[in-house]
């Protein structure tokens, strides 16, 4: 609250509140994507995922790889060269303003749905992990508040600063709880590394039995209709991370609010280094989940993404369950508070300032009223969001199937959407 604060009184136009004034350093920005991309969603996931399957499931960091010369070579180059507020801003340049207003309102619908699940997920857990002591929808409420404040006050700046202040209490709280799981295990890290090996948790190739003896033909349809492979893990990541610094404003916002391409660049290393370390620890708190209760009693019934919150419960001392129901708050509020954010600017400057006032771009040389004007529209968007985010939050789990039929419908969207952005820039013959 007091970094959206003081950010509040140095926001003068628009370039100020959605892009910093294009001003921010690389190591910042890069920090701040990488806990903006990741969610509380993470913290609860992936130690399950490793338990019930095993490191390949974390392998997914090898996409930053194939990935690196599509971000640095085309999708930053453009963004900056075209100076754009909202990456739909693009569409129209290229197609029409129709093409810009479909893509700027699946952005809206995607990051909506997808904030509803990003509180109430993370909570969910908490709740489990404090044995229902904590309300759900109090919990919701609150971080939905705090958090749609400090964005609103703040904008870019608070939500960028916010984010490297929530990116070390997300990491801490990482180590604290696996240096706690490995010092409970008889035999620490040896064992934990002998149990996985033991029970294929740190195989990364598919082992099909039926292959053995059989043709190349036979051999290529068994592993292409094998559940996990390590190819398809990298491959579907690798398109999704795309598809993500492509069409999605989360990403584009945080790369116009630098100084140069160069600095853009660098922030995409930091970006895939920390998000590398992260992925990586988490995979290791699952390895040591599954080593622990192979010499305690399994609880009979629960599922593998109750795993974590249940141990919480159930061994933590008191202290280091505040500080991890931090780590999950502040990795859940980092990614918010980006959404929240990136969804207000494509309101005001898809919406309000392209539609609704009829300006193809953000006015600029604006007097002084009128820019804060903008500021006031966006501060007002801002809470908007922030109020229907918590609605949705607060009634997921009364939605139930319906939800995540929702969420298939939206994310059935994000996909051509990414599809709509490479025909416009590689193919010339395509149009709206």
């Amino acid at each position: 609250m007091a970094i959206g604060f003081y950010f509040s009184r140095k926001q003068k136009t628009l370039n100020d509140y959605f892009r910093s004034g294009k001003q921010l350093g690389w190591l910042s920005v890069g920090i701040s994507l990488m806990a903006a991309l990741n969610s509380g969603l993470d913290y609860i996931n992936t130690p399950a995922l490793v338990f019930g399957v095993g490191m390949i499931t974390v392998m997914s960091f090898l996409s930053w790889v194939p990935l690196y010369p599509w971000v640095t070579k085309v999708t930053i180059p453009i963004y900056r060269r075209l100076d754009v507020f909202s990456a739909y801003e693009y569409l129209e340049l290229r197609f029409d303003l129709s093409v810009r207003a479909v893509g700027s309102t699946i952005f809206i619908l995607w990051r909506i749905g997808w904030m509803g699940a990003a509180l109430y997920v993370p909570c969910l857990a908490v709740k489990a992990a404090t044995g229902g002591v904590l309300d759900i929808s109090w919990m919701i409420i609150l971080l939905g508040v705090l958090v749609t404040i400090y964005t609103m006050l703040g904008g870019m700046k608070a939500v960028i600063w916010t984010d490297v202040t929530q990116f070390f209490v997300m990491f801490t709280g990482l180590f604290a709880t696996l240096y706690f799981i490995i010092s409970n295990i008889p035999g620490g890290m040896s064992e934990v590394y002998k149990m996985a090996q033991e029970w294929g948790r740190i195989d990364l190739m598919a082992d099909i039995p039926e292959m053995k003896g059989a043709s190349l033909i036979e051999k290529i349809r068994l592993y292409l209709t094998e559940d996990l492979t390590l190819v398809g893990v990298v491959l579907v990541v690798t398109i999704g991370r795309c598809a993500a610094f492509t069409a999605d404003q989360v990403a584009i916002l945080r790369f116009q609010a630098m100084r140069s391409i160069k600095e853009a660049r660098k922030s995409y290393f930091i970006n895939a280094i920390s998000d590398t370390v992260w992925m990586v620890f988490l995979g290791f708190v699952g390895l040591a989940l599954f080593a622990f209760y192979q010499h305690s009693e399994y609880p009979q019934g629960i599922q593998n993404d109750h795993i974590l919150p249940y141990f919480m419960a159930n061994h933590f001392p008191v202290g280091l369950t505040g500080l991890v129901i931090a780590a999950i708050f502040a990795a859940s509020l980092s990614s918010v508070d980006a959404a929240i954010n990136s969804t207000t600017s494509v309101i005001v400057v898809d919406y309000y300032n392209r539609l609704y006032l009829g300006k193809v771009r953000p006015a600029e040389n604006l007097t002084s009223k009128e820019e804060r004007k903008q500021i006031l529209v966006s501060r007002i968007a801002t809470l908007c969001v922030g109020g229907v985010m918590i609605l949705v939050a607060c009634n997921v789990g009364r939605m139930g199937e319906l939800y995540a039929a929702a969420n298939r419908i939206i994310g059935s969207f994000s996909g051509p959407l990414f599809g709509i952005f490479v025909l416009g820039m590689f193919s010339r013959k395509s149009h709206s």
